[in-house]
This record gives C-alpha cells, structure tokens and sequence, in this order.
C-alpha cells in the first residue's frame, strides 16, 4: 500500500504556506478601505507551532492561544474597521494587538465566508433550508491572460510543456472551467490540462494560445523567452474576463414549495434553530425564490431588489436599507452567529486536506457577545 507524503514537514510549514494556500482557494473581499482581511498583527515567516480557528478575536481567545501552544490564529471578524490612531491597552482592539505581539501569535483575518469557495456558509444555510438550484447571487469574475505565440513545428511539444509545468493552460474554448480549477503549477502534474485532441495548424510555423493565471504571469513570460528556439520571440499578451457561474458570493436559490411569508419565516427559525430574526413587513407575496449571503450583506441588496428575488437572508442591515426593501423583498437579518454556523468546522476541514500533520484546533471559547431576552 502506498502512503502518500505530506506535503510538509513539521518543521517546513510557515504562516506564509498557510496564507498562501487559503488565498488560493478563497478569495479575500475587502468592503470599506480599511483593511479588514489578511495578516494585521504578526510575522508570516514564523514557523507555524499550532493553528486556532476562531470566529472573533478577544483576549480570552488569545490566552486559549497561548495555553494551546497556537502561534497562528485565523479569525472571521476584524479586530478593527477603522484605521488605529492608537494602539493603548486602554481599548480593546489595543489590549488584543499589544498582547499578540508580546506573545509572538500572528492574526489572520478571513473575512469571506468561503462562499467563493463554494463551500460556505451560505451554502450550509441554502442546505438547511433546501434550497434546490442554486447559484451565487454575483457570479465570480476572473481576470486572465490569453498568450499567442509562434514556434517552428520541432519545437512545439517542449514549449507546451515547458509552459504548463509553469502554470500555463492551453487554450479551449471552455475559459470558464480554466478559471474555476486555475492555480500556478510548480510539477508535471499541469500538463493534464494540455488536451490531447487540441489541434493546430502547421505551416512553417505553429501558432499557439495559452490561458496565463495573473501570479503566473512573469514566471510564464520568462519560461517563454528561455524555452523558446527563437533568438527574439514573437508574442501577443491580451486581458481576458471570465465569469465563473457556479462560485461567487452569496446564494440563489428555490424552495421545494412556496410558502406564504408567515410560515416561511417560521420554516426558517426552525431550520437555522434561532431564537430570533428581524424582518421587512409581509407583502402578501408567497415565497419561492430566496438569497441568502452569510455575512453583513447589505452591499448586495441593490442586486437582490434588481433580480427580483423573494425573500434574502442576512445580516448587518441598517435601518435604511430596510426601508428600501420594504415591500420590494421580505429582508430577513438573522444576526451574525447564525451566518456563521458550522464556519470553524469549513476552515479545518479545508486547512486538514493541505496541512495534515500540524496543529490545527477550533476555539472553545465563547466569544458572541450579543444577547437576548426570549419571552
């Protein structure tokens, strides 16, 4: 039986290897200028002792930290969202960067709830509630490079592999499952993506089009230059945008029956187990088609109204942003511990399949700080 190796060692695994592998696979959103996502306190080059998945940072979850002998805690919500004029242990965002610098811990905040992996949260919630042909509300775009050259027919089948071992993709025409599945390749493993029944055209040369993930680009362009037979190489670089259907942000989707909003509202309590939500009046209008965004998804109602969508699922609305759903879509905030249900359990299990012999642990600390009355 043969074991496969990992990939790392114990003693090779830094914090940059863990944010490098997260963001390719998930992409980070930004939605004020404040950075709000990334390393905001700490050293990437550590080597990585132990990883605490956690949804917030407080000083009850550093210390957990500490205990645990975790030097790298990945975080859902920042610690600020507005720039520190200060960094004084007389606030909280202060005491909590000043001890993780004195204890050596680097912070990492992952503000996306996966849903461009296409295995958030807002997915766990669109399966609560069966939700049945879904799609993202805003499908992702990827911008790519299309790479022409030309090479005397010789040369052609080294070129090829000398580019795809670098990250390249020869050209189809399917782009959209180029863009879905792309990463820069550092093995031989790449030229499965080079078809077998591509065909090309032969003169005295050979004109040949490459699909050039954006990182990939210098390393690809150099390979081009070094790989080719010719002393001055001929190639056309050209922007290409492609819209990936399947992932993106939020979900789309149909309930298995229509509901009249009363019900569905009480559907939904009983699926996602809360104790409470808030919601636009009713508009006598039976529910069928529902979005659901597991974050502050007030940044995609203008998206919502314009698709005429039933019901939307969220949270982190503002007052006026009910007001103009009003009558338009049944608004429902569910508040923020229910959009992040199951999210530590997502990140260790996408964490596990990469880095299968390190530290890596869910906080046990509680750490919702909003509380209600229940009659």
């Amino acid at each position: 039986m043969t074991i496969k190796a990992p990939r790392y060692s114990d003693t090779s695994v830094t914090i940059s290897d863990v944010v490098s592998y997260l963001e390719q696979k998930v992409q980070l959103q930004g939605q004020s200028s404040v950075a709000t996502s990334g390393i905001i306190v700490g050293d990437i080059d550590h080597v990585v002792t132990g990883i605490l998945i956690s949804l917030d940072i407080t000083e009850k979850v550093l210390d957990e930290a500490i205990e645990k002998g975790c030097n790298f805690i990945i975080v859902n919500q920042p610690v600020f969202t507005e720039p520190l004029a200060q960094i004084i242990p007389e606030t909280y965002a202060g005491r909590c960067v000043i001890k993780a610098i004195k204890h050596g811990l680097t912070i990492y905040v992952l503000s996306t709830n996966l849903d461009h992996f296409g295995r958030g949260t807002s997915h766990r919630m669109a399966s609560f509630i069966e939700l049945q042909e879904t799609h993202p509300i805003i499908p992702h775009k990827v911008m790519l490079h299309r790479l022409t050259t030309f090479v005397p027919p010789h040369a052609e089948k080294h070129l090829i592999q000398s580019l795809c071992q670098v990250g390249a993709v020869l050209a189809t025409q399917n782009l959209t499952g180029v863009a879905a599945n792309l990463h820069c390749a550092t093995g031989s493993g790449s030229l499965s993506h080079v078809s077998s029944t591509a065909k090309v055209e032969f003169s005295q040369e050979s004109q040949l089009a490459f699909i050039v993930p954006m990182p990939c680009k210098e390393k690809i362009i150099q390979t081009l230059l070094h790989a080719h037979p010719y002393e001055k190489v001929t190639y056309y670089l050209e922007q290409v945008e492609v819209v990936v259907n399947h992932i993106g942000s939020g979900v789309v989707g149909s309930l298995p029956i229509e509901l009249p909003e009363k019900y569905f509202l009480k559907y939904i309590k009983t699926k996602l187990t809360l104790s409470h939500l808030q919601h636009t009046n009713y508009f006598d209008r039976p529910i069928k088609k529902v979005a659901i965004y597991a974050g502050n998804g007030g940044w995609l109602l203008k998206e919502v109204l314009h698709k005429k969508i039933d019901a939307f699922i969220t949270t982190g609305l503002q007052y006026e942003q009910f007001l103009e759903a009003n009558g338009k879509t049944l608004l429902i905030d569910v508040g923020y511990d229910a959009t992040r249900l199951g999210l530590k359990k997502l990140i260790l299990a996408l964490l596990s399949k990469e880095f299968n012999n390190i530290v890596i642990l869910r906080c046990k600390t509680i750490t919702n700080p909003v509380h209600h009355i229940n009659d």
